[in-house]
């Protein structure tokens, strides 16, 4: 029996958590200086602020940057788009090359720095594993250990070169996927082409993950407020977090969920979100780390991070490896979320 859900668990009623969904800006409505920027792009709603007093002219120079942004976003890391860069790279053969752009080439440097700090548990070729994985789950079976074994030889960022900005794979079948942290990607470009054309007072937003530069026109640092399942107002906020030129991102377990019965009528409830190093999706279970939130410097690393504290059995063993990538980036802050038993 297949039941795939896309909508919070129940269990989560239980508890308080920050969520793609549940964090939110506080704008000033009064203030004259706060501008709004929103629309719907790739079916997700962005809401960007400018802190600035600014004329006609320049909210159509921030419109055409917003556009602009979305447009090389596509083009470059879309793999629906069966034209982008990205695209292409996973249409090439073994051993065949490609030069990267040099967009698509310093990506790729933070991604090998993600993926070497976490240890490979942060993978973005794992895309044949979620495949498999996927077009089992949605028929409501599990893949068998032989179907996992001949896919092995496709995964690990070590499967994939791109020294000298030339990229090339040695398995046809390997994939680059960055779907994980394309929300934080695209928070980070918004941001910083923003900051390029000179509106450095920005708050951007898409899909829930968020990052800020500079300060509110209350000459105030740019507030969010984690808020509790189902109440909206901020005057019962969980928290009020300050973003002093930082990002804030989520990865939870309740996103989207597919449930699987078993001969023996056991019910399995199976995640998104792919262990690198076990082959498998995690599950949800009692006790287990429903959502996991993580405040950093930018947005493609909180994106990142957020999504390998997921991946431990225990808040213990999260924490016990988070407090290890602290030493290395030190201006990380997180939360982690249990579901109790």
């Amino acid at each position: 029996m297949l039941n795939a859900k896309t909508t919070l668990s129940l269990l989560l009623t239980f508890i308080f958590f920050v969520s793609c969904q549940n964090t939110q800006h506080l704008p000033n409505k009064n203030s004259p200086n706060l501008h709004l920027f929103t629309q719907n792009v790739m079916t997700i709603d962005y809401r960007i602020l400018i802190g600035h007093q600014i004329d006609k002219r320049q909210k159509v120079t921030i419109q055409k940057i917003i556009n602009q942004t979305f447009k090389e976003i596509d083009a470059t890391y879309n793999k629906w788009n069966p034209e982008s860069e990205i695209s292409k790279l996973n249409k090439l053969k073994a051993n065949e090359t490609a030069q990267l752009s040099s967009q698509l080439h310093a990506f790729f440097l933070r991604i090998d720095h993600l993926v070497n700090i976490s240890n490979g548990l942060f993978d973005p070729t794992i895309e044949p594993l979620q495949h498999l994985w996927k077009d089992k789950l949605v028929s409501g079976s599990i893949p068998t250990l032989d179907e996992i074994d001949a896919i092995k030889p496709s995964l690990g960022w070590d499967k994939i070169d791109f020294k000298n900005g030339v990229f090339s794979k040695k398995d046809d079948r390997t994939q680059l996927d960055f779907g994980g942290i394309a929300k934080g990607l695209a928070v980070d470009l918004l941001l910083e082409n923003l900051n390029k054309a000179k509106f450095d007072n920005v708050l951007v937003e898409w899909g829930g993950e968020m990052r800020a530069s500079g300060e509110h026109p209350d000459h105030r640092p740019w507030n969010i407020y984690i808020r509790k399942l189902g109440n909206p107002n901020p005057d019962d906020a969980i928290a009020i977090i300050n973003l002093n030129n930082q990002a804030i991102a989520t990865s939870g377990d309740y996103f989207q969920n597919w449930t699987v019965q078993s001969g023996d009528g056991k019910i399995t409830t199976y995640t998104h979100i792919f262990n690198p190093k076990t082959l498998q999706p995690i599950l949800v279970q009692k006790d287990s780390i429903a959502s996991a939130s993580l405040l950093a410097d930018d947005c493609v690393t909180a994106d990142a991070l957020a999504k390998v504290l997921m991946l431990f059995e225990s808040e213990n063993e999260a924490r016990e490896w988070i407090h290890g990538v602290q030493k290395i980036i030190p201006n990380l802050s997180y939360w982690i979320y249990i579901i109790p038993a």
